[in-house]
């Protein structure tokens, strides 16, 4: 059986058998290792995740994420949300704990955000008293530099745009908290949540064939989908369906000689170079390949000869009767001559004979 992804664009057909494996693979890494884990913390904090690389960077990012309904929803009537509101705080207060009660537990208003939670501090001990977090859709543009990177980069727990209604708020906030949202990022790959580790891997299945149909149909008409994995927290990513490659062999770019090439090339443009050349018309109208030059050969014949014959009778015939050579050898006697002098100078007085 097979998940038929996109019946408007292009076919995509994922097997629930493959992806029900690479579910049932995840379940047991994290089943192995949060058995040796300390008991005092829970591991609903670990997630699944569908990884969905697209052929091309989309052309901008959408803040305002898509909501995807789960079959299987995430969190549960004991979850702990917490809305952020715009002030004034009292007003959604009243209308979320005491006019209309639903999974909201609690609810902070921005001036309120802005002056209690100001510190690193204070924002880790927020980010971890709550799982999941709401705000005003009016309210989005701020959160980024209210929450900081403790909420964005660290912890990972962004905050879902909700548009409620005063008259029934509650609609708004259930379909929030049993979806999980689909952002359009700044890269060429997509990550959806599709449940907890914890939850049954039949759900979990569940969960993940219905978010390829809605990714597939949002995203694939004019990005097509390349492959799609499957990823649990601190864990590797599975396969579980990549687009079947273009008929033909592949290209070996190896075996693909630049020299060969570019010899070619530049043989083919010495050769045209040459016929330009040859072709190419002198000042009276005439090639030069048609021009004639035995009148230039006869003219200048007899002159070149004569300078031969004149530069042959002048040159030395031998190199000893250069004047360089001469002028060398007459200065070489001279400095023996002086050195043979200077050797007699100092050489000393001969010892006089003694007397018979």
């Amino acid at each position: 059986m097979a998940v038929d992804a996109a019946p408007e664009a292009e076919k995509l057909k994922v097997k629930k058998e493959v992806l029900a494996k690479g579910v049932r693979a995840l379940s047991q890494v994290i089943a192995k290792r949060s058995a040796n884990a300390n008991p005092l913390f829970e591991n609903c904090s670990e997630t699944m995740t569908l990884l969905f690389t697209l052929s091309q960077i989309p052309d901008k990012k959408r803040m305002k994420p898509f909501m995807i309904p789960l079959p299987h929803p995430m969190y549960d009537d004991k979850a702990e949300v917490c809305f952020i509101s715009k002030d004034p705080q009292k007003t959604y207060k009243e209308l979320l704990l005491q006019k209309h009660p639903c999974a909201v537990k609690k609810v902070i208003g921005v001036e309120k955000l802005r002056k209690n939670y100001n510190t690193l501090e204070a924002k880790r001990a927020l980010a971890d008293s709550f799982d999941l977090f709401l705000c005003d859709h009016r309210v989005m543009e701020m959160m980024p530099k209210l929450l900081g990177t403790v909420f964005y980069s660290k912890k990972l727990k962004l905050p879902l745009p909700v548009k409620i209604k005063p008259d029934d708020p509650k609609a708004a906030i259930e379909k929030a908290v049993g979806g999980t949202p689909l952002r359009v990022p700044t890269g060429p790959c997509i990550g959806v949540k599709v449940g907890r580790c914890s939850m049954p891997e039949e759900q979990l299945t569940a969960n993940a064939a219905a978010v390829i149909a809605h990714v597939v149909k949002h995203v694939g008409k004019l990005n097509p989908v390349q492959s799609i994995s499957i990823q649990a927290t601190d864990a590797p990513a599975l396969p579980v369906w990549r687009r079947p490659t273009t008929p033909g062999g592949l290209v070996d770019l190896k075996k693909l000689d630049a020299s060969s090439a570019a010899s070619e090339t530049g043989a083919s443009a010495a050769s045209e170079t040459m016929e330009t050349i040859s072709t190419m018309p002198s000042d009276a109208g005439e090639t030069l390949s048609t021009r004639g030059t035995s009148d230039v050969d006869s003219t200048a014949g007899e002159t070149l000869s004569e300078l031969d014959d004149e530069e042959e009778d002048s040159a030395p015939k031998r190199k000893e009767d250069l004047p360089l050579l001469q002028g060398l050898k007459k200065k070489g006697k001279r400095k023996q001559g002086a050195q043979a002098a200077s050797a007699a100078a100092m050489a000393p007085p001969a010892k006089k004979a003694k007397k018979a």
